[in-house]
């Protein structure tokens, strides 16, 4: 493997949870209505993913149960193969891998990868949030969240070990108990946050109703991070094409992945953002897009620029006239291009500054060793590489550079 002499920060890493990872710490009136594993009901090894009584839609099957392992799908995102498209090509069991599971394993293997510090996500709490949504989980919603977070930092820490930063689950369904919940991680350490991207009941997230929740973010200088998972968008735009709402992720038609999973699930956020003046009411906002590749971003910075040029009628900007859409990405995100993606181009749009390095690790999508991005970067100069591999992620995350 590649030595670049000195070590990265890795913004895409992710670990299988626990079957217990949502009932560990919930209270026990809410034990049987929150996410929980049936191992029970099946005879091939596998568990079903439950919540409450009800199928967990977006996860059928436990996440670490059968699933590729990492790096496996690297030849074939790189179009130098059609075979393994598969995530669970050539399975392994990752809820038995120490390392998947556990935090001294795994900082054991980072230092086995060279990697210093690591933004870490979850993988099946990713899937869990916007089915929560539904008003027949009003009253587990909140436990079930707060439970899951508890679960986190126990197991992985919110980076005071200056390693292993872990990101709290949120929701913006309620403001209230979003920002009771954000104390409560605020409080503990907590960095990042994770939010699903979309509307939420009908609003923007830039609506000024969620102004106390962004104010709050801001004044603490958390980072939010939008990363691919279970959202609305096949529900907005996939079932007037006669695509099913909510399948499992495992049963996405083309169309349902390319509506409900694709760019366009990162892109409308961003837009709505930018175009709602966020960040003219809240100028310390910092973003962090995880998982969504970067290839469209080129094409979308330009669009929005267009657009922008187009949008001087006072009517069309309600909420104030935010600044060029181009400068105030450049300002406000961070983004985990795919390996397989032209950093030239993406850089030449946004900047280096903008760029992150993210494994994807272990998941079979991504990378078996971080160190692997750097071989896409040989048009950078060191300086360069040595940003996109750790400074620009050192910065957020308060370590070295």
């Amino acid at each position: 493997m590649m030595d670049l002499g000195y070590k990265l920060i890795d913004c895409d890493n992710h670990y299988y949870e626990t079957d217990d990872c949502f009932t560990r710490h919930i209270e026990d009136k809410f034990r049987e209505q929150t996410v929980w594993v049936d191992r029970e009901s099946r005879d091939d090894g596998f568990g079903t993913m439950m919540l409450g009584q009800d199928r967990l839609n977006f996860f059928s099957v436990g996440v670490g149960d059968y699933v590729g392992p990492p790096g496996i799908m690297k030849s074939f995102f790189k179009g130098e193969t059609e075979e393994g498209g598969a995530v669970n090509a050539n399975p392994i069991r990752g809820i038995e891998t120490p390392e998947y599971i556990h935090k001294a394993p795994r900082l054991a293997l980072m230092d086995e990868q060279g990697v210093e510090a690591s933004i870490m996500i979850p993988t099946l709490a990713v899937g869990v949030e916007y089915q929560l949504r539904q008003r027949r989980y009003d009253e587990v919603r909140w436990p079930t969240i707060r439970a899951f977070n508890r679960w986190v930092a126990e197991e992985w820490g919110w980076g005071q070990d200056g390693r292993i930063f872990s990101t709290a689950i949120l929701s913006l369904i309620e403001l209230q108990p979003a920002l009771e919940e954000l104390e409560r991680v605020l409080a503990e350490g907590c960095k990042l946050v994770h939010i699903t991207t979309g509307p939420i009941d009908g609003r923007s997230p830039a609506d000024p109703h969620f102004d106390p929740f962004w104010a709050r973010i801001q004044e603490a200088g958390v980072t939010v991070v939008y990363h691919i998972g279970s959202g609305p968008f096949n529900e907005l735009y996939a079932t007037p094409w006669g695509e099913p709402a909510n399948p499992p992720s495992h049963r996405f038609s083309a169309l349902n992945m390319y509506l409900g999973m694709g760019e366009r699930t990162v892109v409308d956020q961003i837009a709505a953002t930018i175009y709602q003046n966020l960040f003219g009411r809240f100028p310390g906002l910092q973003f962090m897009i995880v998982e969504f590749g970067a290839a469209w971003l080129p094409r979308l910075v330009k669009t929005l620029d267009k657009i922008y040029r187009l949008g001087d009628h006072k009517s069309r900007w309600p909420l104030g006239k935010p600044e060029q859409p181009s400068e105030v990405f450049r300002r406000h995100f961070k983004i985990v291009p795919f390996f397989e993606d032209d950093f030239e181009e993406i850089a030449a749009a946004v900047g280096v500054d903008c760029l992150l390095n993210g494994s994807d690790f272990p998941h079979p999508e991504g990378l078996a060793w971080p160190v692997e991005m750097a071989e896409e970067l040989a048009a950078f100069d060191a300086a360069d590489v040595r940003k996109i591999m750790r400074s620009n992620a050192a910065a957020t995350l308060g370590l070295a550079a």
